[in-house]
């Protein structure tokens, strides 16, 4: 079981946007994917409540996160764990870090962003994870500011994500519906862009992206080859 951070110290930054996708496309991909929400406004938890069906989501405090994921890695059953943390509430994101085998940071260019920047990576690099930075809510076409942005960011002691998240509408439909992109708009850029953030993730991560039937499918013909040649 792995597990990935979305954090930010900034409000605002795209942190339950960002969790509710890539679980998702998690699932998708045949994953068995949760989400653990330590927020306290469990927007989260609220929108898997809405949805009705998987990904699964819980909202707990943070002092129970430790248990819940012992509880998970125990019963064996579960790919992928996204906790959806809030902003300076009881050390809940440096809680999380901990946890975490990856840590995820949804960055917008705005300067107060760049002023909370410090903190989520301080606080990332006290419990021994280097940070990620995604790109987020940046404008169609805008590859100028994109490289302004990558540059101003060099000075920080974080890596930052191949893939960019742009002011796209079905991410915001998405929070409404309780359908993202990929499920709705198979097609369209926002659906590409989860995809491709998905699947480089996933590389970081250690997880396979194949999905669960063609799993299945593969073993199922292996099987038969080999009593096949048995047979023989």
């Amino acid at each position: 079981m792995k597990v990935l951070e979305i954090w930010s110290e900034k409000g605002g930054a795209g942190k339950s946007t960002l969790t509710i996708h890539i679980a998702v496309a998690a699932k998708l991909a045949g994953l068995k994917v949760a989400i653990i929400d330590i927020d306290p406004q469990a927007s989260s938890a609220d929108w898997a409540d809405q949805r009705g069906s998987e990904p699964e989501a819980v909202a707990i405090p943070s002092s129970r996160l430790d248990k819940l994921l012992s509880d998970l890695r125990a019963n064996g059953d579960m790919d992928l764990v996204i906790i959806d943390t809030p902003r300076e509430a009881n050390n809940a994101g440096y809680i999380a870090a901990l946890a975490a085998d990856f840590v995820l940071v949804p960055f917008k260019r705005g300067g107060f962003d760049f002023r909370a920047l410090k903190r989520t990576i301080d606080s990332c690099l006290l419990a021994k994870k280097r940070p990620c930075l995604l790109l987020n809510g940046m404008r169609i076409g805008a590859t100028r500011v994109e490289a302004d942005v990558r540059e101003a960011l060099v000075e920080h002691e974080c890596d930052i994500a191949p893939v960019v998240f742009h002011d796209r509408a079905p991410y915001v439909t998405a929070s409404i519906t309780g359908f993202t992109a990929q499920e709705t708009e198979p097609d369209s850029a926002a659906a590409a862009e989860i995809g491709e953030l998905f699947t480089w993730i996933s590389r970081q991560l250690g997880l396979s992206t194949t999905r669960q039937r063609d799993k299945k499918a593969v073993s199922l013909s292996t099987t038969k080859q080999r009593d096949r040649k048995a047979a023989a």
